[in-house]
């Protein structure tokens, strides 16, 4: 049964899409950003629009972000582009969000070129670079606006291939990495220290202070942000909310930001908005 995310399916009914200022009397209609949108897309570079469903309305979309899950990369759409797996993952289940601070959404799946899932070697391929170019193409073919790549746990080794790899992907404007995987093993770690080194565009890395994921420890989030040259980055750490999760990896721990995605996405979208 094709599901939602949880956050989103608990919305009053209101269905994003475009709007169009109203005439005011007798004036001509003045032209109006659209509403931020929200859309799925798959490596065929297919994009579809589930319906979603918001307690507030979308702001007028100003950038946006292609959302690179955590664990395998699976969201395993169905024909109408509904998100099926992984609608727990903390950037999948803060969507709405995003596009209340006016960021357009483009959720990414791994199927159908991974049938398995992304692992490291995966995500730090050129292949999978070429899949990154084909999201960025997406989002600005759809929206015109300056585009940004944001990953999570696993999803972040992506967001750091998108920043690193060479020659650079044509059309990112800067990349965002929460709760990012820096325990990689020895086949892999290298490749990833030396994408990180190249990332020059705006970078926000973020994390929790509490996170005890062995694969994304505080200390190793600081040293990532050491690495990155570029003239335009900064960190953001978190505390509190209310983890659920007996995983220290989990959605709902605080690796997740369980509790405060609020906070969290308002801080992504302030330093977007600053940097754009």
């Amino acid at each position: 049964m094709s599901i939602l995310p949880a956050k989103l399916l608990n919305r009053s009914s209101l269905i994003i899409g475009a709007c169009v200022a109203l005439t005011v009397g007798s004036a001509a209609p003045a032209a109006r950003a659209a509403d931020a949108e929200a859309v799925t897309i798959d490596t065929t570079m297919i994009v579809k629009t589930p319906p979603v469903r918001l307690d507030k309305p979308a702001h007028a979309g100003r950038a946006s972000v292609v959302l690179m899950t955590g664990g395998n990369g699976l969201l395993s759409l169905d024909a109408t582009g509904t998100i099926t797996t992984s609608t727990g993952n903390f950037l999948i289940r803060s969507a709405d969000l995003f596009l209340r601070h006016g960021l357009n959404v483009m959720m990414a799946d791994a199927l159908p070129a991974h049938p398995t899932g992304l692992n490291f070697v995966a995500r730090l391929s050129a292949g999978h670079a070429g899949e990154l170019q084909g999201f960025i193409n997406a989002a600005f073919n759809r929206w015109g606006k300056p585009v940004w790549v944001v990953g999570t746990s696993n999803g972040s080794i992506s967001t750091v291939t998108a920043g690193g790899f060479l020659p650079a992907l044509a059309g990112l404007s800067g990349v965002v990495l929460t709760s990012p995987v820096t325990v990689l093993n020895s086949g892999t770690q290298p490749t990833f220290n030396l994408y990180a080194s190249r990332i020059v565009v705006p970078t926000l890395v973020a994390w929790h202070q509490d996170d005890h994921c062995s694969f994304s420890p505080p200390a190793g989030s600081a040293a990532l942000l050491a690495v990155i040259p570029s003239a335009h980055k900064a960190s953001r750490t978190f505390e509190g909310g209310h983890s659920v999760a007996t995983d220290p990896c989990g959605a709902f721990s605080e690796h997740g930001y369980a509790g405060i995605e609020d906070k969290v996405v308002k801080d992504i979208a302030e330093f977007i908005r600053r940097e754009d």
